[in-house]
């Protein structure tokens, strides 16, 4: 929805949680993977998915009203949006969307967080994690052809995903650029479920993995390009000095770094992607935010990077800054 104009807008935005975790409690419970065989009554997804099937009615009524499912007689199917993106494929949104339920305690305990200034609870292992790094997957896979095709990388360069998640970067640049070295640099818990992405992908043999936190491990190099994609954003600007800092010592004479962030415009009030992403960054982080191009190139030049320059963001506020060692 748009900014709030009268009552009903209000009252709209003030119900908009009713409507997520309708979405989130039919993620959870399996709803549409159970339909994805065809339509049936409530009866019998409830025996499939073990609940009451009067309670499960109620939500699949509600599905039906947010069009995620469709209701003839007394039967329910997915609809084509639950079809297209809820379901396992190359389009799912679903571990994306899991995330966000992963992290709806956190967002409850924002107004503790503000007020106090601590650091929030981080998400369990296992599962959670497993649903944010597939997340990040889902949201990349679309973008990281185009900037490896935009970013290209001369024969033999040593490049480096730092926080690269599930390789997803790495994969798209081994693919245009197969004589290229590529590491993916990441914590252990998150490259166990790197491991699982890339075997899914025939990609394991094509794409190095190095383990550590990249605040205080050795990051490895000399690297010819480094690419950090959505890392800044979790951190203070104090430490994304700092880690700038650390990828500029790790980089060859001459060799290049690409940030790829959520970019606020100067006012800081738009675009709402990544205004309302900034909010997400307070309530699940210690210190991260979304950050203004100009805040990142000073961020940059801070650490010792020269011609910095920076692209025009896409219409999601997606942008990339460039810099040379």
């Amino acid at each position: 929805m748009g900014p709030v104009r009268n009552v009903d807008d209000l009252m709209t935005l003030g119900h908009g949680y009713q409507r997520s975790m309708i979405l989130f409690a039919a993620l959870k419970l399996g709803v549409f993977r159970r339909l994805a065989d065809g339509g049936c009554d409530a009866a019998t997804l409830a025996r499939r998915v073990g609940t009451d099937a009067e309670k499960l009615s109620i939500l699949l009524d509600a599905l039906a009203a947010l069009g995620l499912v469709e209701k003839r007689g007394r039967r329910y199917r997915n609809a084509k949006p639950a079809h297209d993106f809820l379901l396992p494929g190359p389009r799912s949104k679903e571990s994306i969307l899991l995330h966000h339920l992963d992290g709806w305690g956190e967002w409850g305990r924002l107004p503790s967080t503000i007020r106090a200034g601590r650091k929030p609870r981080g998400g369990a292992q296992g599962t959670w994690q497993e649903n944010f790094i597939r997340g990040m997957e889902e949201n990349s896979l679309e973008r990281a052809g185009a900037v490896a095709r935009e970013i290209p990388l001369r024969p033999g360069e040593r490049v480096l995903d730092l926080g690269g998640g599930p390789g997803t970067y790495a994969v798209a640049w081994a693919a245009v650029s197969p004589d290229s070295v590529i590491t993916v640099f990441d914590t252990p818990e998150t490259l166990r479920v790197t491991r699982k992405i890339l075997r899914e992908k025939g990609a394991s043999v094509r794409v190095r993995l190095l383990e550590g936190d990249f605040l205080v491990d050795p990051i490895g190099g000399p690297f010819d390009f480094v690419w950090i994609s959505q890392i800044l954003h979790a951190y203070s600007e104090g430490d994304c000095i700092k880690l700038l800092r650390r990828v500029r010592a790790a980089l060859a004479p001459g060799g290049r770094v690409a940030v790829q962030e959520f970019l606020l415009a100067e006012g800081k009030t738009s675009p709402p992607g990544p205004v309302f992403f900034s909010v997400h960054m307070v309530a699940v982080t210690g210190g991260g935010r979304a950050y203004t191009a100009r805040e990142i190139a000073a961020m940059l030049k801070a650490a010792g990077f020269r011609k910095i320059s920076a692209d025009r963001p896409d219409s999601r506020g997606v942008g990339i800054v460039c810099a040379v060692r």
